[in-house]
């Protein structure tokens, strides 16, 4: 693909990346929508049956078709995240660590979400512990607190990209967190209450998984665009 030619030195032009981009965008939304249509129609009901479900559409476990995008788009984050840490370094900036933690951090998302790592976790901690409502799975809070010290300690770092590119790295951080935490835990109290297999938590599991996936395309776009601009090619 012409997106992956992205490398340090090497030409990077807008009108190249842009439509494979959006090609992904269209392809996950499609994939999605299949899967909020198949719920529909399974979980209506009082009792769905499972034996005429297509896994590949499901988009709460590790094998279906939008789950291997998502890992695959964690990936390429984690990768265009090394580069930009090895031309900071090449600049000597005061940032280029910042650029490799994120690589890492993402590099691990990529690897939770195929294997479900936190899944795992969670079932853990709600094994020596009470956990009810909004703390149901019990990884989402810790998480999010996290995810929030985090990104307080990564506001300098934001604040070093030309705004627009700042503002949309906000956006991706606000969808993504949204889903994987805000949407979690709205998630486990509804999956607490009416069980996993009601229309309700598959509703909330598609949005869940579909703003973590819009945040990560966000932000693969964000980074496309800062690469591009500091390459001088725009």
């Amino acid at each position: 693909m012409t997106i992956a030619r992205v490398g340090r030195g090497a030409p990077l032009l807008f009108s190249e990346w842009r439509p494979i981009l959006a090609i992904v965008a269209v392809l996950s939304l499609l994939i999605l929508c299949a899967g909020v249509a198949q719920d529909l129609s399974l979980y209506a009901g009082r009792k769905p049956d499972l034996s005429t479900k297509i896994w590949l559409l499901d988009v709460d476990v590790e094998r279906s078709a939008f789950t291997w995008v998502s890992v695959l788009a964690l990936f390429f984050c984690s990768r265009l995240l090394f580069q930009c840490g090895d031309d900071a370094a090449g600049r000597s900036s005061q940032f280029t660590w910042h650029w490799y933690f994120l690589g890492f951090l993402f590099l691990l998302l990529s690897f939770d979400e195929f294997t479900g790592l936190h899944e795992k976790l969670s079932a853990e901690l709600a094994a020596r512990s009470t956990n009810t409502g909004l703390l149901y799975f019990a990884w989402a809070a810790p998480a999010g607190i996290l995810s929030l010290v985090g990104l307080a300690a990564f506001v300098p770092f934001i604040r070093s990209f030309p705004t627009s590119l700042a503002v949309l790295l906000a956006v991706s951080a606000a969808l993504f967190l949204g889903g994987a935490v805000g949407f979690e835990m709205v998630g486990g109290s509804v999956a607490e209450a009416e069980g996993m297999e009601s229309l309700r938590y598959r509703i909330l599991a598609n949005i869940e998984e579909g703003l973590e996936l819009a945040g990560t395309l966000t932000f693969i776009y964000a980074l496309l665009s800062y690469r591009e601009i500091t390459s001088g090619t725009r």
